[in-house]
């Protein structure tokens, strides 16, 4: 019986051998081949190149001044750069008697400056719309800043914001020529408003941009 095994083990194993060597001389490796190889045959050209046909074509005529396109290429226009402290900031007086905050710069440019002064200045901004460029803002004239040196003025501080006086604002950025933007401040029907409050909200931008720029 063991016998029959140990034949059956060799005969598997001259078959395998048998079917790898069939396989390696269906598929030869030509690794060495690669190795050693150290010219390729010359390419050979087809009659109508191999000729000189090239060599017989006229080369083109070369381009003269006076043929050449005098047309100017055009050029792009680049805005001059505005240095900061060159930009105008002022109050000035508007219809019915009310004040405006005049900037000269884009009205998208204006957006940043008046958001990042209102921030510095902790105004409450109940909401921004950046398409309509406005903001709704809560403004108490009478408001102080919080000076962090004891813990009695904190406590006037918050004894002071229980009597608050805020009012509800709407500063509202118009552009004109897209150079310049005014700021106007207006109620929540979006008409102009003229009291003591919105002319010491439109000194408080202008102050606080004017110093900004002047950094």
């Amino acid at each position: 019986m063991k016998t029959k095994i140990r034949l059956f083990i060799i005969g598997a194993v001259l078959v395998n051998v048998s079917a790898c060597t069939y396989i390696k001389n269906l598929f030869p490796d030509k690794e060495k081949d690669y190795q050693f190889t150290t010219e390729i045959p010359p390419l050979v050209l087809p009659p109508d190149l191999s000729g000189g046909s090239l060599a017989n074509v006229p080369a083109a005529p070369p381009v003269t001044p006076e043929k050449a396109d005098t047309a100017p290429a055009p050029s792009i226009e680049e805005a001059p750069a505005v240095e900061r402290k060159s930009i105008q900031v002022e109050l000035v007086d508007a219809d019915q008697g009310t004040k405006q905050l005049h900037i000269g710069v884009p009205a998208n440019t204006a957006w940043r400056m008046v958001g990042k002064a209102l921030s510095r200045k902790s105004v409450e901004v109940t909401n921004r719309n950046q398409e309509e460029k406005l903001f709704e803002v809560q403004y108490d004239p009478n408001k102080d800043e919080v000076e962090d040196e004891s813990i009695l003025d904190e406590a006037k501080f918050f004894l002071k914001g229980l009597d608050t006086t805020e009012q509800e604002f709407v500063l509202k950025l118009v552009e004109n020529n897209n150079r310049q933007t005014d700021v106007i401040i207006t109620d929540k029907e979006q008409k102009p408003v003229s009291n003591a409050s919105s002319l010491s909200l439109l000194m408080l931008l202008h102050d606080t941009i004017k110093a900004d720029l002047a950094k």
